[in-house]
């Protein structure tokens, strides 16, 4: 019998031909105005014509305020903005893929930061420094509220089959749960449970948008961009405080974002990945993401140091043994559209290796 990881898969309304996702990954390649350009319909239907399961959207930014990081990333806030979006999920659609958009604002990294404190502006990566992040105030909290109902709003007219709310990686959402970054003294902070409300509020703000039965996910991570080495949830029972919160303002699938899904959770719990600790907490299917088929981390495949392709035998294994539910690819997918009939035709060891350089074009 075929590896559950090429097997369909089905939950709620969302049906997919296999359990293989394109990891959301930044582009920043959009026409401008925010549109997603011809070019990104062609390069996403050419991971559906591939057989991925579901295609995840890189992150699009929610407004045209302060969402974003740089203006060429696509965004999802106009009618004119959401037709550009639906004719890449028509692509998609067309050759058998489910599709997802990420809805996404940058916070702290924005290139007109706010955040839950304010604090000083943090680097880009040219060396550069960005503005100083602004503490949100009650206007902000309700324009960024607004933006978010408005994406979900037209993530549903384009006719996606789900949605990912972007809560990972030290962005906005992610932001309010860290103690280093959120330092407010109102509802928004100091308790664990007082951080988790505002991404709670979104998350049950998109719930209402889209309305029941469509499926949302939500992504999570421990680290952000700005440090790797950050630990929001240090036991599987603080883990188990958010998941469940999540499950309970609506959110239908987890995606845990690791350095390597691979690794444990939490070392002195046992060898559980994080994203099986997610699952096994909340009951809900997890996406598990990080290093697959790679050797380098996030933290390090944009430097020198060059990646190279290894068995992914391990990350499916995850899938294989029950532990999450579905198996997100990044680089490799980038490097390779094929990834889906090379790995499962047991021709991995065919896979071209992901370079930095691939990411100045849509291949």
């Amino acid at each position: 019998m075929e590896p559950k990881l090429f097997q369909r898969w089905i939950h709620g309304r969302l049906s997919l031909r296999n359990r293989v996702v394109m990891a959301p990954m930044t582009r920043r390649m959009a026409d401008e105005g925010g549109l997603a350009s011809a070019e990104s319909a062609d390069y996403y239907a050419r991971r559906a014509e591939n057989e991925v399961g579901l295609i995840i959207s890189e992150g699009t930014a929610i407004d045209e305020t302060h969402s974003f990081d740089t203006p060429t990333v696509p965004r999802i806030a106009t009618p004119a903005q959401w037709e550009a979006w639906k004719r890449v999920v028509d692509k998609v659609h067309a050759a058998g893929s489910a599709f997802a958009p990420q809805i996404w604002h940058t916070g702290r990294l924005a290139q007109d930061p706010i955040g839950p404190s304010a604090a000083p502006g943090l680097k880009r990566a040219d060396g550069t420094t960005r503005p100083d992040i602004k503490e949100m105030d009650a206007a902000d909290f309700t324009q960024v509220m607004d933006a978010y109902r408005r994406a979900a709003r037209g993530s549903v007219e384009i006719g996606s089959d789900a949605v990912e709310i972007h809560g990972a990686h030290g962005y906005l959402l992610d932001s309010f749960l860290s103690p280093v970054n959120n330092q407010r003294s109102d509802e928004y902070g100091g308790s664990t449970e007082a951080r988790m409300r505002f991404p709670l509020e979104v998350t049950r703000a998109v719930r209402e948008e889209v309305g029941p039965g469509f499926p949302i996910i939500y992504r999570f991570s421990q680290w952000k961009m700005d440090d790797y080495r950050e630990l929001k949830f240090r036991t599987s029972e603080e883990l188990g405080v958010w998941v469940h919160a999540l499950k309970d303002a609506g959110v239908d699938i987890l995606h845990v974002s690791t350095r390597d899904a691979t690794d444990p959770g939490f070392e002195d719990e046992g060898p559980m990945t994080l994203a099986g600790w997610s699952r096994k907490l909340s009951g809900l299917p997890t996406i598990a993401v990080g290093k697959v088929s790679v050797t380098l981390g996030m933290d390090e495949a944009y430097g020198e140091t060059k990646d190279r392709i290894v068995d992914p035998q391990p990350w499916i294994d995850l899938v294989e043994r029950d532990e999450v539910d579905l198996l997100a690819v990044g680089r490799a997918l980038i490097a390779n559209p094929d990834w889906v009939p090379k790995v499962r035709s047991g021709n991995w060891s065919e896979l071209a290796t992901f370079d930095k350089s691939q990411l100045q074009e849509l291949h």
